[in-house]
């Protein structure tokens, strides 16, 4: 990762990991290192971003609970562990334990660029069940085309997980993203609006 990162991004990183933890706000990443508490279900996927010629700018996307204020999660790439071979990609899969309900993606950014992502014309919104272990997708974006996309890459990134995470071997994981995936959404740096640079 440190090959990936320049030092001035990896100080901005530790500074906004401060800011989250000082806010108490965001979930913390579940390890898999205690049993799983059976009131609340498991997420898993991936989150990266791509940067061909250039540094990450660092995504973030988060994902709150509705009806829920105090459960929110904060997906993030710089300042956690790299999983991605290529040198033009950094990201790492993850795993979260949530209370049941229903989740929404609520926004996502760039830490070094100005723009938000734009209003979504449907809501990006799934639901999860105690004792549940469900794969959510991949979460995509390059500094190209300023667009986000929640694909699903099941049958290679939950083998990953399966490595990374031991207690996952033996688990059924319920793929999700009939629900939780969600076509590319641009953010207000796409200067179309998303209009055409999403779908090349």
């Amino acid at each position: 990762m440190l090959g990936k990162v320049s030092s001035k991004h990896l100080v901005w990183a530790a500074v906004a990991l401060c800011a989250t933890l000082l806010s108490g706000c965001a979930t913390s990443r579940y390890d898999g290192k205690h049993a799983p508490d059976p009131s609340k279900a498991i997420i898993v996927g991936s989150i990266g971003e791509s940067f061909p010629m250039m540094q990450p700018h660092g995504l973030v996307v988060e994902i709150k609970q509705q009806g829920a204020p105090g459960t929110a999660l904060r997906l993030t790439t710089l300042g956690n562990e790299d999983d991605q071979p290529s040198p033009s990609v950094l990201g790492h899969y993850f795993m979260y334990e949530v209370p049941p309900g229903e989740y929404e993606y609520t926004q996502w950014h760039y830490v070094y660029y100005a723009g938000r992502s734009m209003p979504r014309p449907v809501p990006a919104v799934f639901s999860v069940k105690a004792g549940e272990t469900l794969y959510i997708g991949d979460l995509r974006v390059d500094a190209l085309r300023f667009c986000l996309s929640n694909v699903n890459n099941a049958e290679s990134t939950v083998q990953e997980l399966k490595r990374k995470y031991p207690m996952l071997k033996d688990r059924n994981i319920v793929n999700l993203t009939a629900k939780s995936g969600f076509a590319p959404w641009p953010s207000s740096d796409a200067t179309d609006f998303g209009k055409g640079l999403c779908t090349i």
